[in-house]
C-alpha cells in the first residue's frame, strides 16, 4: 500500500511540476513576479528575488520529484537505475519549452534541474 501512495504522489508531483514549467511565458512571469512582491520582506529588490526564486524553483521542484521517485522505487523493491531518467527529463523539460510562447531553452536550468535531482536523491539515500 505505502508503495502505490509513493508512485501515486510521485506522478502528481511529476504532472504539477510539468505543468507549471509549460505554462506561456506570460503567466509564469506574472505568477514568480507575484510570489516575490509577497516575500518582498526578504529582499527589497523584488527584481532580484524573482531571478532568485525562479532559479530556486528548478532546484527544489526536482529535488521533490527525485526524493519521491528513489522512495517509490526503495518501497517497491525495485532496481534503482530507473531513477537515472531524471537526468533525462532535466534536459527535456527544458528542450520542450521552445514551442512554448515567451519560453526557451537554458543550460542554466538544466544544471539546476539536474542539482535539484541529485540533492533530492541523495537526501534520501542518506536519510534512509
Amino acid at each position: 500500500m505505502k508503495f502505490f501512495i509513493s508512485l501515486t504522489l510521485t506522478l502528481l508531483w511529476f504532472a504539477f511540476m510539468t505543468f507549471l514549467s509549460h505554462q506561456d511565458g506570460e503567466h509564469t512571469s506574472r505568477t514568480s513576479l507575484e510570489l516575490a512582491e509577497r516575500l518582498s520582506f526578504l529582499e527589497k529588490d523584488t527584481e532580484r528575488l524573482n531571478c532568485a526564486l525562479r532559479r530556486l524553483a528548478h532546484v527544489g521542484v526536482y529535488a521533490v520529484l527525485a526524493a519521491l521517485f528513489v522512495c517509490t522505487l526503495r518501497l517497491g523493491r525495485l532496481p534503482r537505475w530507473p531513477a537515472a531518467a531524471l537526468i533525462f527529463w532535466a534536459w527535456a523539460d527544458e528542450a520542450t519549452k521552445r514551442w512554448i510562447q515567451g519560453r526557451h531553452f537554458s543550460w542554466l536550468d538544466v544544471a539546476l534541474n539536474l542539482l535539484g535531482t541529485l540533492l533530492g536523491a541523495a537526501a534520501v539515500c542518506l536519510l534512509g
